[in-house]
């Protein structure tokens, strides 16, 4: 089996599930508890904190736990809206951002959906003519889905400028791109384990410390009160230890690139068509064949054993055309439907990427009728 599907999850690392093994005997203890077990688990939580808060220049007092990059979102964009008039997003979100904005527009916030047409990010200067001290902006730095890089210093400056609130989506950006949130200039940025190799169901937002944002769950006082639940130890023990991996995978980006194009570039002489334009991380290809259902030449591929993705790995169950698709190329419906994202990690070999390529060779070289 090939695995080309990084930016639904990356493969989970020795070191990672032995940290987590060797944490079993303690982790499951309440480390809410005051007795002795309680502590044990408390210092390992506590632990992880610190690895985690380290990869984004944080302070660890700063980073609130969730179960999950889905929930951190979650926090994060309802967090920075809560007081203003008016919320700022993009057409291209991930679900976790998008339908929360959702739920913000029937709670009565205004929002501003700002395009993002054949994948080119939106404008600070776009941005900025829809800022003031009343509005908060909740927006990705690496779309899941093309890989294209927001510019977020660029927004960052504009909302302190205004005094404007932001949120940052960094789920795909965590081991991909240098993160120091304190440097960006944004109010919270949520991340996720899964993406650098972590377990799933483990995630984090960074909140800046003068702001106060309201849990999106209710329960106890967890988390300094603004995320209530008994936290999952053993999972934020091995997201602490994904994020040990997380310099080697910056580090591995220009390695990736080189490997992304060449099978990109293969795909392209075949007739398939790139999405996404401007800057992009290192590790996806996203194409669209116009013969070709997604769905269908996705499960082509399996039984071949390259396993590709359609879009964000929580819609697949829709089989529906990938939304993000369909937003960036409103006039090319056709991309939307036989999108295919091709997504590469630290893992990833020359070896699979010529014997990928070849596979596509012989599965393109069928009748798609």
């Amino acid at each position: 089996m090939i695995y080309l599907d990084h930016h639904a999850a990356a493969p989970m690392p020795l070191a990672v599930r032995q940290a987590m093994q060797d944490a079993a005997d303690v982790a499951w203890a309440n480390p809410s508890s005051t007795h002795a077990a309680g502590r044990a688990s408390r210092k390992l939580l506590e632990e992880a904190r610190e690895s985690i808060a380290f990869v984004i220049g944080a302070a660890p007092a700063d980073v609130v736990l969730t179960g999950g990059g889905t929930e951190a979102c979650n926090l994060g964009a309802r967090g920075v809206a809560a007081g203003c008039s008016r919320l700022v997003t993009s057409a291209v979100e991930h679900p976790a951002v998008a339908q929360s904005v959702e739920r913000l527009r029937r709670e009565g916030c205004e929002v501003v959906i700002l395009d993002a047409l054949r994948g080119n990010p939106p404008s600070a200067a776009e941005l900025s003519s829809y800022l003031d001290p009343d509005t908060a902006v909740a927006i990705q730095w690496v779309n899941h889905e093309t890989g294209t890089v927001f510019p977020i210093d660029e927004y960052a400056s504009a909302c302190q400028a205004i005094g404007a609130r932001l949120f940052v989506d960094a789920t795909q950006a965590l081991g991909k791109l240098p993160i120091d949130v304190q440097a960006l200039g944004a109010d919270a940025v949520a991340i996720a384990a899964q993406k650098v190799g972590g377990p799933a169901g483990a995630g984090a937002c960074w909140v800046r410390r003068d702001l106060d944002v309201a849990p999106v769950l209710d329960g106890g006082a967890q988390e300094r009160g603004r995320r209530p639940g008994t936290p999952d130890t053993m999972s934020m023990v091995g997201f602490g230890a994904a994020c040990e991996t997380v310099g080697e995978r910056v580090a591995a980006q220009p390695a990736i690139a080189t490997m992304r194009d060449a099978l990109e570039g293969r795909l392209l002489e075949q007739g398939a068509a790139r999405n996404g334009e401007g800057p992009r991380v290192a590790t996806v290809a996203n194409l669209s064949l116009r013969e070709w259902d997604g769905a269908v030449l996705v499960a082509a591929l399996d039984l071949e054993g390259i396993c590709v993705s359609t879009g964000a790995a929580c819609s697949s169950g829709l089989q529906e055309p990938s939304a993000v698709i369909r937003a960036m190329y409103p006039d090319e419906q056709w991309r939307a439907g036989s999108a295919v994202r091709i997504s590469l990690g630290i893992e990833t070999s020359a070896e699979d990427i010529e014997t990928t390529s070849r596979t596509f060779r012989r599965v393109l070289a069928r009748e798609t009728a």
